[in-house]
C-alpha cells in the first residue's frame, strides 16, 4: 500500500506543477481553472508537510476534478462567497506570472473576456 502511496501522491505533485504552469502560460486563464492549480498545490503541500499518509492523494487528486468543474465555478460566481476565493486565485496568479509583463497579462485577460462574450 505504501508503494501505491507513493505513485499517487507523485501524481498529485505531478498535477500541480502542470496546473501551476498552465496558470503561467495561459495569461487569461479563468478563476476557476487558477483555484484547480491552487487546490492541486495545497493539496501537495498539506500531505507532503504534515507527515499525512501519502495514500490519501488517492481521493485528493479526483476530488480536485470534481472541485474545478461543480464547486468553483458557484464559488466564483455567488456574490458573497466569492470574495475570498477571488483574492486566493488573484494572489496566486500574481505570484506564479512573476516576471510576465503586466501588459501581456492584462491583454490576454481582455482577449479572453471578449471571447466569452461573442
Amino acid at each position: 500500500m505504501e508503494i501505491i502511496g507513493y505513485v499517487a501522491y507523485a501524481s498529485l505533485v505531478i498535477l500541480a506543477i502542470a496546473w501551476t504552469m498552465g496558470v503561467r502560460t495561459d495569461l487569461g486563464a479563468e478563476a476557476r481553472v487558477i483555484l484547480r492549480a491552487v487546490y492541486f498545490v495545497s493539496g501537495a503541500v498539506i500531505i507532503g508537510a504534515f507527515d499525512v499518509n501519502l495514500a490519501h492523494a488517492l481521493w485528493v487528486a479526483p476530488f480536485g476534478c470534481v472541485f474545478s468543474m461543480i464547486i468553483a465555478p458557484f464559488l466564483v460566481t455567488t456574490p458573497v462567497v466569492s470574495i475570498p476565493f477571488l483574492v486566493i486565485a488573484s494572489g496566486f496568479a500574481r505570484i506564479v506570472r512573476v516576471g510576465v509583463p503586466r501588459h501581456k497579462i492584462h491583454e490576454a485577460q481582455l482577449a479572453s473576456m471578449r471571447a466569452g462574450v461573442d
